[in-house]
């Protein structure tokens, strides 16, 4: 297909989407289900996530619904409310209730270990019929004529080039986008423990609260534990300043023991450091802050999720902007919108950062105030949107915002 040349009737392309975590899935299983020619490419020899788990809220949630992704096979948990406790002793400072969640947004809030969600949209993609090769690295781009180049030699040509391939992003890169970083002040432990051995050990079991819960939160210290895997394992993200590391890399990764893990947190909730001591998979997460990118699309080639626009943790929106991306890249380029109010991949593609880059800037801006104020936290942001010494409102990122947020109607608004 020519990208220059007007159409007027749908015709499913060529997509290449490189990278295949879960953004690239994502993109790869809403492309595929209008009916483009799906190919995904992963740099590695397995296309399987790391790390522990994740929470996706309503605004993705309701599309993996859409897209058919088994959540009972994910073995996913509902979140059916937030914790705060007290750092010393683990005493309940503040609940904030979800039991109207489904009824209002219409999709639940789940926790997912990332292995489960990564395995059943897998399975999702390959029943499609997406492609998925492995072991092919992209090296270079031709953003022009849609050529990508790997580092076996060998080459592919689409008709648009999907960028999904994280923080380190190379297709970033190769559209001539230089990430401008600075460090954050904090870095993080992340970890797990399966449920059996907490009940083994009779160490205090989180597992059943069903909850995202909070130790800390107001500084650079903080505690978040979820549950996954049909509430088999504790997952525990342990954020501190990061003058205690020398980690200069960005990165999630790296290897880490359980004597690292206490060090940074002497006086936490004894029940906490009782956990730490027998915790598994144990992996330092060096954080940087980066600055929105000038643009996120170049010719036929445009970046998704962590590749378009990498964000702090602390708001657990990171999945769903690419699951959201994702939608908006399938809404844009669907048989209701190619050849009628989108005639070329370049137009698409404009249509698509105009759509998405100031709401994924906003919630990334939000996920960097959350690092150090819980109260800028989803949830608790929609319990304490006024600040009370200076008598203001603060435009918090709220429930509201996020989950009421309706992407067919915004687009309208830039087709029109």
């Amino acid at each position: 297909m020519e990208s220059t040349s007007v159409t007027t009737s749908f015709v499913p392309f060529n997509v290449a989407v490189i990278g295949c975590g879960i953004g690239g899935l994502a993109a790869a299983i809403a492309l595929r289900r209008h009916g483009h020619i799906v190919t995904v490419y992963e740099r590695s020899h397995f296309a399987s996530e790391v790390g522990a788990s994740l929470t996706i809220a309503a605004n993705g949630t309701k599309y993996l619904n859409q897209w058919g992704i088994d959540i009972i096979g994910a073995r996913a948990i509902i979140v059916e409310k937030l914790i705060m406790r007290n750092w010393t002793d683990g005493t309940i400072r503040d609940v904030y209730d979800f039991n109207d969640y489904k009824t209002k947004w219409g999709s639940n809030y789940y926790m997912f270990h990332r292995i489960d969600l990564h395995e059943q949209m897998q399975l999702t993609a390959k029943t499609l019929g997406v492609n998925i090769i492995l072991d092919h690295k992209a090296v270079n781009i031709n953003s022009v004529e849609g050529i990508v180049t790997f580092d076996n030699g060998t080459s592919t040509r689409a008709d648009l080039i999907i960028g999904a391939d994280g923080v380190r992003s190379c297709v970033r890169e190769q559209i001539g986008i230089m990430p401008q970083t600075k460090p954050c002040t904090s870095t993080c432990y992340r970890c797990v423990i399966p449920t059996s051995r907490v009940k083994q050990l009779n160490l205090k079991n989180f597992s059943n609260d069903h909850a995202i819960q909070f130790w800390g939160g107001f500084g650079i210290n903080k505690i978040v534990v979820t549950v996954c895997s049909d509430s088999e394992i504790v997952a525990f993200y342990c954020f501190y300043p990061a003058a205690h590391n020398d980690r200069t890399e960005e990165g999630w990764n790296f290897s880490a023991t359980s004597l690292m893990l206490r060090a940074p947190f002497p006086d936490l909730d004894p029940d906490l450091l009782a956990i730490f001591e027998h915790v598994e998979d144990i992996k330092l997460w060096k954080l940087v802050v980066h600055d929105p990118y000038p643009y996120w699309v170049k010719d036929r080639v445009a970046l998704l999720g962590d590749a378009a626009h990498p964000m702090l943790p602390d708001q657990s929106q990171g999945s769903c902007m690419a699951i959201e991306d994702a939608a908006a890249l399938a809404l844009i380029f669907s048989p209701e919108h190619w050849g009628k109010n989108v005639h070329t991949i370049e137009h698409g593609l404009q249509l698509y950062e105009q759509l998405r880059k100031s709401r994924a800037t906003r919630i990334q801006e939000a996920s960097a105030r959350a690092r150090e104020n819980l109260n800028e936290r989803i949830g608790w942001s929609t319990k304490r949107n006024i600040d009370k010494s200076e008598n203001i409102k603060i435009a918090k990122l709220t429930i509201d915002e996020i989950n009421a947020y309706d992407m067919e109607a915004h687009l309208n608004t830039l087709i029109k």
